[in-house]
C-alpha cells in the first residue's frame, strides 16, 4: 500500500508542483509536507533542512550539539508532537520511518554541506470521512521553521499551500 500511495502522490503532485512552483532543493527556514489519503490509509511525508531543527548542518562537534540532534530526531519520530488529526477519525500509527545524517542513520540527507531530515508517517484511520484537517505543530516545536510548503491529495481533491505559524492547519 505504501508504494501505491507514494506513486499516487508523486503522479498527482507533479501537477501541483508545477502550479505551486519548483521546490527548492534546500532552503533554510522552509520545510516540505506531503499528505496522501487513500481509503483508510494516510501517508504523511515531512522533509526539512537540519538547520531548521537544530541550527546547524554539520556533524555534531560537541555534547550540546549531539544532544540537540538527538532531541530533534526524537521529536521528528513522535508524530503527535508535530502533527494532529481529528480524534473522530480514529487514526492509529502503523509505521514511522525517519532518515537523518550522521551516526548510524542513513546518510542520504548530507550532500554538499547541506544536511536534511525526512520522515514518513503511515496511519490507518477507522473513520477516514472525519479527516478534515491536519494540525501542524512543527512551528511550535522547531521555531527556526518559517514556512512549510504543503501538498495534499485526498478523495476531496488536491491542493498545494504554504503554511506559516499563524496559518498552520492543512485542510484535508
Amino acid at each position: 500500500m505504501k508504494r501505491l500511495l507514494n506513486g499516487w502522490l508523486l503522479m498527482a503532485c507533479a501537477g501541483l508542483a508545477m502550479a505551486h512552483g519548483p521546490h527548492a532543493a534546500h532552503e533554510h527556514g522552509v520545510a516540505e509536507l506531503r499528505v496522501a489519503i487513500a481509503g483508510a490509509e494516510v501517508e504523511i511525508s515531512f522533509e526539512t533542512p537540519l538547520d531548521n531543527l537544530v541550527g546547524f548542518e554539520h556533524e555534531p562537534r560537541n555534547d550540546r550539539q549531539r544532544k540537540a540532534l538527538q532531541e530533534a530526531l526524537e521529536a521528528v519520530g513522535a508524530f503527535e508532537r508535530l502533527f494532529g488529526l481529528p480524534a473522530a477519525a480514529g487514526c492509529a500509527m502503523v509505521d514511522v520511518a525517519v532518515e537523518a545524517p550522521f551516526g548510524s542513520q542513513d546518510h542520504h540527507g548530507h550532500a554538499h554541506g547541506h544536511a536534511g531530515v525526512s520522515a514518513v508517517y503511515t496511519l490507518k484511520c477507522a473513520t477516514p470521512a472525519a479527516l478534515d484537517v491536519l494540525q501542524v505543530k512543527v512551528f511550535d516545536v522547531f521555531s527556526r521553521t518559517r514556512q512549510i510548503r504543503a501538498e495534499r491529495l485526498s478523495p476531496r481533491g488536491q491542493t498545494a499551500v504554504t503554511l506559516r505559524s499563524k496559518q498552520a492547519d492543512l485542510p484535508l
